[in-house]
């Protein structure tokens, strides 16, 4: 019987993509700040399946870059 190995030594398969799927929120979360750092983290433990909840003491969010007119290094405007 001949084998159907790679010269390694490893079986030969397909490569699969893993692919992420919605699934029921598996608890929730408080983000406090709603700055650059606070948005993101409450964007990627949402995708994660977390209810999030996001606190901001301020009327508006953005945190420090909200009050930047230019960004380094290539001066795009901050809004």
């Amino acid at each position: 019987m001949k084998n159907r190995s790679n010269e390694q030594g490893h079986s030969k398969s397909t490569p699969t993509k893993a692919t992420p799927t919605k699934s029921t929120p598996i608890g929730s979360v408080m983000v406090v700040g709603a700055g650059i750092t606070g948005m993101q983290s409450a964007l990627d433990l949402a995708n994660a399946g977390y209810y999030v909840y996001l606190v901001e003491r301020t009327a508006a969010i953005g945190g420090m870059m909200s009050q930047l007119d230019k960004t380094f290094p290539t001066n795009d405007c901050a809004m």
